[in-house]
């Protein structure tokens, strides 16, 4: 997930307004290690998911928004989260928003979460990052230019 200095998450509806070359370069490499990618019917409805590497599968209790229906690798499941993750296999990226995501991390399904801050605020969709990683152990911390990359893990784990 990235996010600005104040927890935002968006910039006009798209996490992209706070995504650095080099964020993206990384979110491009979780990708090449995941089976499946998991988003919600939003992150379906506002960034752009028509063509990706591995299998799609959204969150929603809709059809697949228009811009992803030519995604042949893509599908709409009417499940929640914890139903979602028992029923996929291999490894699952997890590229929803701060509702899922958080929804994630307080319930304890998500075992490693990436985090990028960018130097950038007054978007919308903020979080309170403290909350947002309270139960999880920071194993990474890389200041590349103004971004900060952490990687949190589960301290059940």
């Amino acid at each position: 997930m990235v996010v600005g200095r104040d927890g935002c998450t968006t910039i006009h509806s798209r996490s992209s307004g706070l995504s650095s070359q080099e964020d993206r370069a990384r979110f491009h490499e979780l990708r090449k290690r995941a089976d499946v990618i998991l988003i919600g019917g939003n992150t379906a409805r506002h960034e752009p998911y028509a063509k990706t590497p591995v299998p799609l599968v959204v969150l929603t209790q809709g059809e697949l928004p228009l811009s992803i229906a030519t995604n042949t690798q893509a599908r709409a499941v009417n499940l929640s989260l914890e139903e979602a993750l028992t029923v996929l296999s291999g490894c699952i990226l997890i590229e929803a928003g701060p509702s899922i995501i958080s929804q994630g991390l307080r319930s304890k399904l998500i075992d490693e979460f990436h985090l990028t801050r960018a130097d950038i605020e007054s978007g919308e969709n903020c979080l309170d990052l403290e909350e947002l990683t309270r139960g999880y152990i920071e194993v990474a911390h890389e200041e590349v230019g103004s971004d900060i990359f952490q990687i949190f893990k589960s301290r059940s784990l």
